[in-house]
């Protein structure tokens, strides 16, 4: 008697662990599927396209989310043309500079320019893909923020080991502490070049100034400027200003 109701227990635990083994899996890798198949999980953005210029990678992500991405930093990875991961670049690789690798107060539907100085290792690279931290969406019914400067292009000049974009800055009825103003840079064909990227400070109210962005890398001849804009920098330290 005793041996059957040994029988009989073993039976029921196999049977148990049989029939709960796909279930136990799913809670493990976070799926409720029987076949245990991963779910897709979205991008925070779309990489609309990228470019290597001269050691520099620039990459334009899109947010096709219906919020506001207030921030978010970003880590890229480059591999080559056999898969073969090249190396990993973001704010420590890029010396701290911030500028480099975070996302700010992007729209719905609108782009963003990173930049990464990879050096000569960027001729390697045959694709990239990024991975994102620390970040923060605005609420799905906040209303966009009001433009506080508006940013628009007035020369481009190459030289033999850098580029300057010349822009002029026209700020509102609000003064603007510091501001963080990007230019994207296309060739003749609309190929995106590259992205220049620089901070500024104390832009008063109503003001009209000439800003001059410099990029330490050529760009091929007939390179201009497509876009330029700004955005105001409310975190971090804020400048005394006259």
């Amino acid at each position: 008697m005793h041996k059957l109701v040994v029988g009989a227990l073993a039976l029921v635990l196999t049977g148990l662990l049989t029939t709960g083994c796909s279930t136990i899996r799913a809670q493990v890798d976070g799926s409720t599927r029987s076949d245990s198949a991963p779910i897709e999980v979205a991008p925070v953005l779309e990489t609309a396209e990228w470019a290597v210029n001269d050691g520099l990678v620039s990459v334009m992500v899109r947010n096709d989310d219906s919020r506001v991405l207030r921030t978010a930093t970003v880590a890229l990875q480059g591999v080559d043309a056999d898969g073969v991961l090249v190396g990993v670049w973001d704010t420590a690789t890029m010396a701290g500079e911030s500028a480099c690798c975070t996302v700010l107060g992007l729209e719905p539907g609108e782009q963003f320019g990173l930049y990464f100085a990879v050096g000569p290792q960027a001729e390697r690279i045959a694709d990239v893909e990024l991975s994102f931290s620390e970040i923060s969406w605005a609420k799905a019914d906040a209303e966009a923020a009001e433009p506080v400067a508006a940013a628009v292009p007035q020369d481009t000049m190459l030289g033999p080991d850098r580029t300057v974009v010349v822009a002029r800055v026209e700020t509102g009825e609000q003064a603007v502490p510091r501001a963080l103003v990007q230019a994207v840079l296309r060739g003749r064909s609309g190929k995106l070049i590259a992205v220049v990227t620089g901070r500024w400070s104390c832009f008063a109210a109503g003001e009209d100034r000439r800003i001059r962005m410099e990029l330490f890398q050529r760009v091929p001849v007939g390179t201009g400027v497509d876009t330029v804009t700004i955005d105001r920098l409310d975190t971090g330290p804020q400048p005394t200003c006259p």
